[in-house]
């Protein structure tokens, strides 16, 4: 049987539009201080093909908590689409992913 489904190739861009709007529908939970990362580095885990969480870059920067992966990979595509260094951690204490950008709620 041959499979006609079409579905996106790896690497290929899916043209979506977020607002700030939608994207903060995206996550449940924030902090600017990254204070829990440097003290409980152990409860979070990175992605090695995405920008080092111990990065000084990341110092003054923004954690935000999202439900599901989809969540947080939208939002990561989000902040770094508005032009702000992000990636994203997996928390293992909550057992959800947070986006960590350098996009700072004023």
């Amino acid at each position: 049987m041959t499979d006609t489904t079409t579905s996106p190739a790896a690497g290929r861009k899916l043209p979506i539009t977020l607002t700030q709007h939608l994207a903060d529908m995206l996550w449940h939970t924030g902090t600017t201080s990254t204070q829990i990362l440097r003290e409980q580095r152990d409860r979070f885990e990175s992605d090695p093909a995405l920008p080092d969480p111990d990065d000084p870059i990341f110092a003054q920067s923004y954690m935000r908590w999202c439900r599901t992966a989809a969540d947080a990979v939208l939002l990561l595509a989000y902040e770094q689409a508005a032009g702000h260094t992000a990636t994203m951690l997996w928390d293992l204490d909550q057992d959800e992913r947070v986006v960590l950008s350098t996009h700072v709620d004023e």
